[in-house]
C-alpha cells in the first residue's frame, strides 16, 4: 500500500504478504486514502480436474473514504495516474485492472473476481435495415 505524505512525497504504508481478496478490505485504511496493489491469482482447473494456480493479475485499488480531509482527496485524485506510471516504469509492475472505491468495505472478493476475470466480448450484430413499406 502506498500513501502520500504531507510534503506530497509517496511512501510505502505497509506490506501484507498473506491476504486474499476476502480479507483485503480489513488491511486497507478506512480513515485515509490509499493506493493498494493486490496480486490476484486465479485458480484454474487442469485437465485432470485438479485445481492449480492460474495466471495472476495485479489489481490497482484506489480508496478515498468520505471522512478524509479535502486536501488529501484532491492530492490522491490528482496523483493517481502519476503513481501508476511511476510504479510501472520504476517497479516494473503491470497493472491489469483498476478499482476505485470510497470505502474499503466496498472491496469484496466478488468485486475483485468480477473485475479480474476475463470478460468475453459481445458479438455485435450489424444494423438491420427496416423493410421498405409496401404501396397501399
Amino acid at each position: 500500500m502506498l500513501k502520500i505524505l504531507p510534503d506530497e512525497s509517496i511512501a510505502l504504508a505497509g506490506v501484507v504478504a498473506d491476504t486474499d481478496a476476502a480479507n483485503l478490505a480489513s488491511v486497507i485504511s478506512d480513515t485515509e486514502p490509499r493506493y493498494t496493489f493486490f496480486s490476484y491469482r486465479r485458480n484454474t482447473t487442469t485437465t485432470g480436474g485438479q485445481e492449480g494456480a492460474g495466471a495472476g493479475s495485479v489489481v490497482f485499488i484506489y480508496t478515498c473514504p468520505s471522512g478524509s480531509k479535502i486536501k488529501e482527496r484532491m492530492v490522491y485524485a490528482s496523483m493517481r495516474m502519476a503513481v501508476l506510471e511511476m510504479v510501472g516504469r520504476e517497479g516494473g509492475v503491470v497493472v491489469g485492472r483498476k478499482i476505485e472505491a470510497s470505502n474499503p468495505a466496498e472491496i469484496t472478493a466478488e468485486l475483485v473476481a468480477e473485475e479480474v476475470e476475463e470478460v468475453k466480448p459481445e458479438v455485435k450484430q450489424g444494423f438491420a435495415r427496416p423493410k421498405r413499406p409496401g404501396k397501399r
